[in-house]
């Protein structure tokens, strides 16, 4: 199966798994919010890389 035909929360109810997405190396570290450049690169692009739907693209 390709990378992109999984869905995590398929994943997480299929194995019963539990997310901690505040643990690990960065849980320390608060949040900041993303500056006007990257926020306008993100939405000029992501939909463009998301339906070519390539590991390249993505990256």
């Amino acid at each position: 199966m390709a990378y992109s035909d999984f869905k995590l929360a398929e994943i997480i109810d299929a194995f019963g798994l539990t997310i901690h997405e505040s643990s690990g190396m960065f849980a320390s570290i608060q949040e900041q919010e993303c500056s006007n450049l990257l926020s306008t690169i993100l939405k000029e692009n992501v939909d463009l890389a998301v339906a070519i739907s390539s590991k390249k693209a993505r990256s």
